[in-house]
């Protein structure tokens, strides 16, 4: 790899880290949205 490769990579944005950042929120909010329409949706318990 060249050094203007280099310096260049090093300036641009991390597209990898914020596709996973994305992928993670979504599945935490899939799974917290699944556990409150099974569980927490039908009130308190008795």
């Amino acid at each position: 790899m060249t050094p203007e490769e280099e310096k260049e990579l090093l300036h641009s944005a991390p597209k990898g880290t914020l596709f996973l950042l994305l992928v993670f929120a979504a599945l935490m909010l899939g799974g917290w949205l699944a556990i409150y329409l099974m569980f927490l949706s039908h009130g308190p318990l008795n």
